[in-house]
């Protein structure tokens, strides 16, 4: 029986050869198929396309050269060392968001680097113009911001050290940078030059404002990194991420959405947990997509057979109230997405959709992007 080819990837012609490659130097059968530029695809080019049961090696891969292709030569020291981004701001909240971190740096075997930005608006709107006295009062200004964010970055590495110490927290490797910047920037630039496999960020849940800073900073991540990103509201109980976990994996009716698949289930692969598939129906039927969606329930449980795993559909109309009651009727305790192009989730996750999801939603929340 001829096995299912999924795609894997879409490169410029001169990169699906290099990944092909190195593809068929592990043993993957790899096809590359044009795209065709008369199609809604976003980004013409060439197809990678493997069998669906290569899929998990093949996105190891996959993930090394892209690590490969942002770090350079760099990627023979680093590529062993794996890492968790956590920005703070020294917050209760953002202190809980470490405790975690620090707990899944451990059992994925990574050390965590936390990161803190500060931002003198002032200094950054100081006109030529301005008198030496004012000049004067803004490096003050600035040398204060440092010594406030070394402080509180001091105190935070001693606590967790401490409860590190104390049994509290694993022993993992921790690291510290303090950065000038807008925290939105901050986090972006660090992420392009360090890779990291997950940033944490956390949010004050239902009832925080529009205004609050962190959340509008972890909305904007979501919306612009390339990374995988956890967002964890302030009222979220850690232990729950310590018993078995009620974890929805919503989709959209989409191959790409194996891969991030994938993804979760190496990220996730100490937690105990019930996987929720859960199928956006979109308004428009499609006769294709019953064949699909059987494809997609026929990998996982062909792949996953020993996971406690149950399939669920919503509708597209009124999605996040949809979301909302599902999250409430399944008791999740973690939703993930995989936010990619020309799909549902192009809507969802433009920046209004999103602080909505994020304002107002006390349920973790784990993005990809494909």
């Amino acid at each position: 029986m001829e096995p299912n080819f999924v795609t894997i990837a879409i490169h410029t012609p001169e990169r699906a050869q290099v990944l092909k490659t190195l593809l068929e130097q592990d043993g993957i059968e790899v096809q590359l198929h044009p795209v065709n530029e008369s199609t809604t695809e976003i980004t013409p080019g060439v197809r990678v396309r493997i069998p669906e049961n290569e899929l998990s090696h093949a996105l190891l891969i996959v993930e090394e050269m892209e690590y490969a292709q942002h770090q350079g030569e760099n990627i023979l020291n680093k590529k062993n060392q794996k890492e968790i981004l956590i920005p703070v701001d020294f917050s209760d909240y953002s202190i809980r968001t470490c405790d975690l971190g620090v707990k899944m740096a451990a059992s994925m075997k990574a050390r965590v680097v936390l990161l803190h930005s500060y931002y003198s608006m002032n200094f950054s709107m100081m006109q030529l113009t301005e008198t030496l006295s004012y000049d004067i009062y803004e490096n003050e200004t600035i040398k204060e911001l440092v010594r406030k964010a070394e402080e509180d970055m001091h105190n935070l590495f001693n606590l967790l050290k401490r409860k590190m110490t104390q049994g509290e927290l694993p022993k993992v490797p921790i690291t510290t940078e303090i950065r000038e910047g807008i925290p939105e920037d901050v986090i972006l630039t660090y992420a392009k030059e360090h890779d990291p496999i997950l940033i944490i960020m956390g949010t004050r849940g239902k009832d925080q404002k529009e205004s609050d800073l962190i959340g509008s900073v972890t909305a904007e991540i979501i919306d612009r990194s390339r990374h995988p990103v956890l967002a964890v509201p302030e009222n979220v109980p850690l232990a729950a991420f310590e018993e078995e976990l009620n974890v929805a994996f919503v989709n959209s009716i989409d191959e790409k959405d194996l891969l991030a698949f994938e993804k979760m289930m190496q990220l996730l692969t100490t937690f105990k947990k019930k996987i929720f598939f859960t199928q956006i129906l979109p308004r428009k039927e499609n006769p294709g997509n019953e064949k699909l969606i059987a494809r997609l329930h026929d990998y996982i449980k062909h792949h996953y057979p020993l996971f406690k795993t149950e399939y669920g559909t919503i509708k597209e109309a009124d999605l996040l109230a949809e979301l909302e009651s599902y999250i409430h009727e399944q008791r999740i305790g973690l939703m993930v997405i995989n936010s990619h192009k020309r799909n549902i989730f192009t809507h969802l996750f433009n920046p209004s959709i999103a602080h909505k999801m994020i304002f107002h939603s006390d349920t973790p929340l784990l993005v990809f992007h494909s």
